[in-house]
């Protein structure tokens, strides 16, 4: 089933979409503004599981500061928050998440840049998309300020703490699974992942899956064929072993290679009316418990053979009528995290058709 209208893809964080509509807090005073606001009564707190993490804030010049993020709370807005407010088209509709956190500087050297420590954070969807990053300023109509000002210093010094709080928006309807932070800097790399899990966010993420061996038509870009609907059907997700990868050219990074392998194996029918390129696999992607999108690895070599992961790794044609069956290695980098769904990404399409994951 379709999971999500869109899905976003960034580096250093999800893209940020100015609001103007005037002033709610100050950047660079390292204290939050201090203003008497009512609450209105359609905004939620969502059960966010706080608490500190220790983690690697890596900033845009990959240099590396250790750091304790302490999530405080996790607020649903109101479509309201956003009305009045000069904003792209594609966020007319969406609703705010208000996330509030606590950064400490723990190691030795002072952070320059402190507020690009939240860039290496992600709100993930129960549709696996993530919420796009939103700086929000000025008031609600009706003269109610908003809840959540970014307040990071210029620079944090060894052993000093700030509060802040970043906005998200999430399309209507779509509830939050986690809050993940990368220590990499770039989401969708493979290295060490903090996870921060929404009770009831798994069981919502659920309710959009087919069930495996459930046939579903993917759209599929067979290039100058233009886009197929591919009746695709998810076989199996099975755990494997770093020794299996042991001398292979996958490009693995140094937190993939002391990852976990996946393998998923999806089956595609060729529709016809003419012969099917076998490069399916590069669009499948691994979802997690903790709300990350894994992309697969196919080997660069020809004739690879991988226990557990049988596949033709270099593309052959499947005549009208006949079906064949891909897999892809995912590496999943966090020890708490695994495997909970399997989904492609369509053709022409935002968003993931996505199973269940058989997990063996």
């Amino acid at each position: 089933m379709r999971l999500s209208r869109y899905v976003k893809k960034a580096a250093m964080g999800a893209a940020a979409i100015p609001l103007l509509a005037g002033c709610a807090g100050e950047q660079g005073t390292g204290g939050a503004v201090e203003r008497a606001a009512e609450r209105p009564a359609s905004w939620t707190d969502l059960p966010v599981r706080t608490g500190a993490r220790d983690v690697v804030h890596t900033d845009a010049d990959h240099r590396s500061y250790k750091v304790r993020i302490t999530v405080k709370s996790l607020v649903r807005g109101s479509e309201e928050d956003m009305r009045g407010a000069r904003a792209d088209e594609e966020l007319k509709g969406m609703v705010p998440h208000y996330l509030s956190f606590e950064v400490t500087n723990t190691g030795r050297k002072r952070i320059p840049a402190a507020y690009m420590v939240d860039s290496n954070f992600a709100l993930n969807g129960t549709d696996w998309a993530r919420g796009e990053k939103v700086y929000v300023s000025g008031g609600r109509p009706g003269g109610v300020d908003l809840p959540c000002a970014d307040t990071a210093p210029k620079t944090l010094a060894p052993g000093d703490s700030y509060n802040t709080c970043v906005t998200y928006a999430l399309p209507k309807g779509v509830g939050v699974l986690s809050l993940t932070h990368n220590a990499d800097g770039y989401l969708d790399e493979g290295g060490a992942v903090a996870t921060w899990r929404v009770e009831g966010g798994l069981e919502a993420a659920s309710a959009g899956l087919a069930e495996p061996g459930e046939v579903v038509r993917v759209r599929w870009d067979a290039r100058e064929d233009g886009v197929l609907e591919l009746p695709a059907t998810l076989v199996s997700v099975r755990r494997g072993s770093a020794t299996d990868l042991a001398g292979l050219d996958l490009g693995l990074n140094g937190n993939e290679r002391r990852g976990i392998p996946y393998y998923v194996s999806v089956t595609y029918t060729n529709p016809g009316p003419k012969d099917l390129y076998t490069d399916q696999a590069n669009r499948v992607r691994l979802l997690t418990e903790g709300g990350r999108q894994i992309q697969g690895k196919t080997p660069f070599v020809v004739d690879t053979k991988i226990p557990g992961c049988p596949s033709d790794w270099v593309a052959r044609t499947i005549p009208p009528g006949d079906s064949v069956t891909e897999c892809s290695i995912h590496l999943v980098t966090d020890d708490g995290d695994k495997p909970f769904a399997v989904g492609f990404a369509e053709a022409g399409r935002p968003g993931l058709v996505a199973w269940r994951a058989p997990l063996r």
